[in-house]
């Protein structure tokens, strides 16, 4: 008779590994990765090639040296506010993390246009997920060079036109939040991946515990939002596991960070959280599968507390509207289309709850929020997981930068365009009534 079989991805050490065997499971080693560790730490950068602003204006020939570090991520930002005051919007985050740090993140517009749609994209919410900064900075620093040059960029086979990037920086507000965890990074790239694996390794922020197990440092941050926080679903309620929530919704500066952006820039309409790995592009809900034709099934709803979350659940499904749920697919297979036409590579698009069932993430918290609070601003969230591993070869990286800026271009052109089409249906109605 054939048996079901459940297969869990994790990082081991060998001890972990003959824990779990001699509690009877298999154990497939899929690579070694204190090797890939000892390999990565050679790859990320020895000096702050962005601390003043001509290193920026060299950003394509310092960026291919190698991983940016949390300090560089910062300078970047920085003096990128210095080289184009008129276009960039630095924001200082209100909560320092940790270990003290300063966040920053950016805002892009130009023209005159008042009237705009907020698109805010976040990186290296987990640590050891280096690249999603990288793709932040290329992206803002590609985008941001073409609008000023006139011309238009290309990602491998992917190309916006000159006259596409001047509608998207003309029409939407682009929020970029490139190093969410800028502790966890810094911890991971800072260990010794002989003495210390584990370190490198490191998902978590660097929040000492010290009141519940300082023994066992760090929150998960994307189980830190209020979304089913109390359900435990995908999460643990242990400071020693990888996806510890924290002892309360937003107890974590970063996520505060992040709901600050929200709560401040109300325009904010589109949300994509860049995490590694598994080459998907996820859309809302994560906690169960989606139904559209009972309302009352929600979230929200105490009756089903206890229901949802589970593998064998049959009793209840998270409830979306037919046309919230065509509009995230609809525009997650732009960008996944978009992404192809890059090098010939395609991720899979599917619902969150697909990965596994989690709650308290980013991106079901950002969509989530309107139906809280309908005075807040409706807002389509996505989470995209890039490349195969935690931490790609750079030389890798850097073709996974080139697949997700085109994702993340495909994404602006279509809000910013389709804000166009209306502006221009608006200015065809005043003409006709003024005749």
């Amino acid at each position: 008779m054939a048996t079901d079989r459940l297969m869990v991805p994790g990082i081991l050490t060998d001890e972990q590994i003959q824990q779990v065997e001699t509690a009877g499971y298999n154990v497939e080693a899929v690579s070694d990765l204190s090797q890939v560790a000892v390999e990565r730490a050679q790859e990320i950068s020895r000096v702050n090639r962005f601390a003043e602003a001509r290193g920026l204006s060299a950003f394509e020939e310092r960026a291919v040296m190698g991983y940016m570090t949390a300090e560089e991520i910062e300078s970047a930002l920085i003096n990128l506010q210095i080289l184009h005051p008129d276009l960039v919007t630095l924001i200082e985050l209100p909560n320092h993390t940790w270990e003290n740090r300063i966040s920053h993140a950016v805002r892009v517009r130009a023209g005159e246009n008042e009237n705009r749609i907020g698109v805010l994209f976040t990186g290296s919410m987990h640590a050891r997920e280096w690249g999603g900064s990288d793709i932040c900075m290329s992206f803002l620093v590609n985008f941001i060079n073409a609008y000023r040059a006139n011309k238009g960029v290309t990602f491998g086979g992917k190309s916006f036109t000159a006259a596409q990037i001047c509608t998207i920086l003309e029409n939407i507000d682009l929020f970029v939040f490139p190093d969410v965890n800028p502790d966890g990074k810094n911890y991971s790239q800072t260990n010794d991946p002989i003495s210390n694996e584990q370190g490198f390794w490191w998902r978590k922020n660097r929040n000492p515990n010290t009141s519940v197990d300082p023994s066992n440092p760090g929150v998960d941050l994307n189980r830190n939002f209020d979304f089913l926080w109390d359900s435990g679903i995908g999460t643990s309620s242990a400071p020693s596991s990888p996806i510890y929530k924290g002892v309360s919704p937003f107890s974590e500066p970063e996520t505060r960070n992040v709901r600050h952006l929200f709560d401040t820039y109300q325009n904010i309409g589109y949300f994509v959280d860049i995490h590694s790995y598994s080459e998907l592009i996820l859309y809302s809900w994560g906690d169960d599968e989606n139904q559209t034709t009972d309302p009352e099934q929600n979230f929200m709803n105490s009756v089903y507390d206890g229901k949802r979350g589970t593998l064998d659940d049959t009793l209840y499904k998270e409830f979306i509207s037919p046309q919230d749920q065509d509009k995230l697919v609809s525009l997650a297979n732009s960008m996944n289309e978009s992404l192809a036409t890059v090098r010939g590579n395609h991720y899979k698009v599917q619902q969150a709850v697909g990965l596994y069932p989690t709650s308290a993430t980013s991106d079901d918290y950002a969509f989530s929020r309107h139906i809280v609070n309908n005075l807040n601003n409706k807002v389509y969230g996505y989470t995209i997981e890039f490349g195969n591993m935690f931490v790609q070869s750079f030389s890798e990286m850097r073709n996974i930068i080139k697949d997700v800026c085109a994702a993340m271009g495909e994404l602006c052109w279509a809000i910013s365009n389709d804000v166009e089409m209306q502006k221009k249906t608006v200015e065809k109605g005043a003409m006709i009534g003024a005749r």
